[in-house]
């Protein structure tokens, strides 16, 4: 998918980028995260009422939009969700505020301090506090030296989230 927007910018620009990025989050790619949701739901062995959605960065954009979508879901933990483009995107961010309006599931929102920003995390946030909705925001402390370091938090620090994701989960899906 980075190759397909870093294409798309250099031909028409960082707008048609974050367009492009917002269509493809907002099209295809929800429709196949339904999918795999639809089709999990029907695998023997699988409690279709205990399911739980994680994503980072731009799945965890998709988690947001799939909890929206799927009221099924028990639980949503987004990783670092539209750090890198909450900015630049207004209609990203009208859409992800709408999700979260939308969504019934508890949502878990994780940033580190030094991501590339955390605003989409607290404006999430201020948005579900502000519906009474349950949620949690975990904004870590920096990781690494760089933005890029502490955007990729989920795979560089594991020890200092798993038991905040963990303990979330066993909250809102084991019962």
């Amino acid at each position: 998918m980075q190759d397909i927007l870093q294409r798309q910018e250099a031909a028409r620009g960082k707008e048609a980028r974050q367009h492009l990025q917002f269509v493809l989050a907002t099209t295809d790619h929800l429709d196949d995260v339904l999918a795999a949701l639809s089709f999990l739901k029907t695998v023997p062995g699988i409690e279709a009422k205990r399911i739980a959605i994680a994503g980072h960065s731009f799945g965890g954009q998709l988690t947001l939009l799939a909890a929206e979508r799927d009221n099924t879901i028990r639980a949503a933990v987004t990783f670092a969700a539209a750090a890198g483009s909450w900015e630049r995107s207004p209609e990203l961010r009208k859409r992800l505020l709408t999700a979260v309006d939308k969504a019934t599931a508890p949502i878990m929102l994780i940033q580190a301090a030094n991501d590339y920003s955390t605003a989409p995390g607290q404006a999430l946030a201020d948005e579900l506090t502000r519906l009474h909705k349950s949620h949690i925001l975990k904004i870590y402390p920096s990781v690494g030296k760089t933005t890029e370091d502490g955007h990729n938090f989920l795979y560089l620090a594991m020890p200092q989230w798993e038991n905040d994701v963990f303990g979330f989960l066993d909250e809102h899906v084991r019962r």
